[in-house]
């Protein structure tokens, strides 16, 4: 909640701080892609600290980072204050991710099920109140600044109250927490890295560019693309409460082919087709398609032989950050400037494809917790 509330809440307040510091789609897409040395520096941080400063620890100072920022970033009045405020949301937040997505591997070790899906679902509910509050706090006229400062102060207090619940990282079966980074480079790990290089272009522009296409693009007004954001959030949420059990009958390759196939001929069609109700309904299949992605590159990143779990979630991110941080407002704000916003998000559809095909090169890799 901590992580993704603060997201989903952004995506339905995008259009408004877009028009507060006067950027156009290109120039948007700048603010987007600068916060990308945050990331790059962020993932450096927490690879070296991982198997060195307890995940728990980690988690907690990051999540209270996280909510400190989020709230002045939205209070900036100018371009160059909101890239700023990006660039150090970006960094803070690896410093809680990656340490939280080992926390859930473990909790999924234990339980020796599949629980991603499920945790996943807990994050999806996040962006989607987060989205509600974005989408109603539109509505009411209530300041971007004012909203994430009481979700802030809310969420604080769920923080204090739950931080000694954490788990605790084990090493059973996975070799040394001091992995070096050059032995978490080889070809069972490559496979997932690319996978999650490709997630977080596919996530990150649906993020980024749902509300902006269905308010601006579509010209249906800010509402209609608050709505469009929280449509998608459920719809994934939703989705994602089957995944566990999908997982476990189906096996990973299978679902997530299956998944991305059916996210790719949704969205495209929708695309197609360019109109706003089209654009929602687009963005909804697109979610609902992909849910099964995330989790299953958590399980198989995490399950690496000689790896901890800290250092299976390092390999996802690092895959991650590039996609998400870099070339999807990079790539989609460059092309909609050029081509149209609608022309640019043909790229997602070619992404999720590539994921049906790659998903086959990991169907070796040991996925049991």
């Amino acid at each position: 909640m901590i992580m993704s509330m603060p997201i989903g809440g952004w995506a339905a307040r995008v259009p408004e701080v877009r028009r507060q510091v006067g950027a156009d789609d290109a120039i948007w897409g700048l603010a987007n892609t600068v916060p990308s040395m945050g990331n790059v520096v962020g993932l450096c941080v927490i690879v070296l600290l991982a198997g060195r400063v307890s995940s728990r620890l980690l988690a907690v100072v990051g999540a209270g980072l996280v909510l400190l920022t989020v709230p002045l970033t939205a209070w900036s009045n100018s371009f160059t204050s909101v890239v700023f405020g990006l660039t150090t949301w970006a960094l803070v937040a690896h410093i809680m991710d990656i340490p939280m997505g080992a926390l859930a591997l473990e909790v999924q070790r234990r339980y020796r099920r599949p629980l991603m899906g499920s945790f996943d679902a807990c994050f999806g509910a996040g962006t989607l109140i987060g989205g509600l509050a974005g989408t109603l706090s539109a509505a009411l006229d209530v300041r971007p600044w004012v909203q994430f400062a009481v979700t802030s102060g809310l969420l604080a207090l769920c923080l204090a109250m739950a931080a000694r619940w954490l788990p605790q990282e084990t090493m059973e079966g996975n070799g040394t927490l001091r992995t070096s980074v050059r032995r978490r480079f080889n070809r069972r790990v490559l496979p997932i890295t690319a996978m999650a290089f490709l997630s977080g272009y596919v996530s990150e522009s649906a993020i980024l560019w749902n509300a902006i296409y269905v308010s601006d693009t579509m010209g249906a007004g800010s509402v209609a693309g608050g709505i469009s954001y929280t449509a998608a959030a459920t719809a994934g949420t939703l989705a994602l409460l089957a995944v566990d059990r999908a997982t476990a009958r189906l096996g990973i390759v299978r679902l997530v082919r299956m998944s991305t196939l059916f996210a790719a001929a949704g969205f495209g069609v929708c695309l197609v087709i360019s109109s706003p109700a089209a654009a929602i309904i687009g963005f909804v299949l697109l979610a609902a398609g992909m849910s099964a992605v995330n989790p299953s590159i958590y399980t198989l990143a995490g399950n690496q032989e000689g790896l901890s779990s800290s250092e299976g979630v390092s390999m996802v991110e690092i895959g991650q950050m590039p996609g998400a941080s870099i070339v999807a407002p990079a790539l989609i704000g460059a092309l909609g400037g050029a081509i149209g916003l609608g022309f640019a998000l043909t790229s997602i559809v070619i992404a999720v494809l590539l994921l049906s095909v790659l998903v086959g090169r990991v169907r070796h890799v040991n996925c049991q917790g």
